[in-house]
């Protein structure tokens, strides 16, 4: 197949900026669908979700399953060596990423669900946001779920 770059770059002219992101979009979508590769990542895929995928491929990041009551688990990509703060900004992307694919609207509060709540892996809270994930043994594939905080003031 050979493309008539003159024709094309005069057609590109004749395009708003709106619809030569359509074209492109619908371009990168019949892309993904026809690749044996590609088929299961979104049409509105984002560089930063390529990027992680690609360092998931390469090794140097690992995909962590955020389970949560009565939805669908978020998948979120963090480096090998990310804190627990590092995960909870990664947990906040990838449910903002989530949201605008399913076109919800709800507004969330990350500081009140980090003060209400801890992720936690096999019985273990993650509450220390400085520490490694590695040090509460959070590895490749593995699922974390949100356990609420006790209220210090009330035990007492």
């Amino acid at each position: 197949m050979t493309i008539n770059l003159d024709h094309l770059g005069e057609l590109v002219k004749t395009l708003s900026h709106e619809e030569l992101n359509e074209v492109t979009k619908s371009s990168l979508s019949s892309l993904f669908k026809c690749d044996a590769v590609l088929s299961d990542l979104p049409s509105d895929i984002t560089y930063e979700e390529i990027t992680n995928l690609t360092a998931v491929e390469h090794g140097q990041s690992i995909t962590i399953i955020v389970a949560r009551e009565d939805e669908v688990p978020l998948k979120v990509i963090v480096p090998q060596k990310a804190t627990v703060k590092d995960l909870k900004k990664a947990v906040a992307r990838s449910f903002e990423n989530y949201q605008n694919r399913t076109g919800s609207k709800v507004k969330i509060s990350w500081k009140y669900l980090w003060k209400t709540y801890n992720l936690c892996y096999d019985s273990l809270l993650l509450d220390n946001d400085n520490s490694s994930i590695d040090d509460y043994g959070v590895g490749n594939k593995v699922t974390l779920t949100f356990k609420k905080k006790r209220n210090m003031r009330k035990a007492m």
